[in-house]
């Protein structure tokens, strides 16, 4: 990042660090609460809900804010859900398929998922250096859990709702 940059925005990139420490926080607590309520609640409509409201703190991130604390309090609220969301479609995922081949099928739909997480970042910055600003890149990143929340509420809800 560029000194321009980083006045447009007003953080120096080291800064960049702390507010990704938040965003972990958040995606530990959401993954703990999601848990507990799992309990209480059935696992897919919490997944739904996590998602749709991951998909809202992600494209709000993508929009800036005024001091660093707000940064990190938006990275933390987006970690929270989007954490929650994939921890609990690892359990729904677990929960679709047979005992005998649960750990094979889990394992390769995780898999499938790091994938796309390692494509993240590539589809980011080949936005970025299309010229997309901030705002429209996170809604561009916010649309998988949009796509997941979207899914989830066609398919026909089995065991785990």
């Amino acid at each position: 990042m560029c000194a321009q940059d980083r006045r447009r925005h007003g953080h120096a990139p080291s800064a960049a660090g702390g507010v990704l420490v938040w965003a972990n926080v958040g995606g530990l607590a959401g993954a703990l609460l999601l848990s507990v309520l799992s309990w209480k609640i059935g696992i897919r409509v919490q997944v739904i809900i996590a998602m749709l409201i991951s998909t809202a703190m992600v494209s709000f991130f993508g929009q800036g804010q005024s001091s660093l604390s707000g940064l990190a309090m938006i990275a933390a609220a987006a970690g929270f859900f989007t954490n929650a969301g994939v921890v609990g479609l690892y359990a729904l995922i677990a929960q679709s398929f047979p005992t005998a081949v649960r750990g094979g099928g889990t394992g390769i739909v995780i898999g499938a998922g790091r994938g796309g997480a390692a494509l993240g970042p590539i589809l980011a910055g080949f936005l970025f250096s299309l010229n997309f600003g901030l705002p429209m890149v996170a809604m561009t990143m916010s649309l998988g859990s949009l796509l997941a929340a979207v899914a989830l509420l066609l398919l026909r809800p089995g065991r785990s709702s």
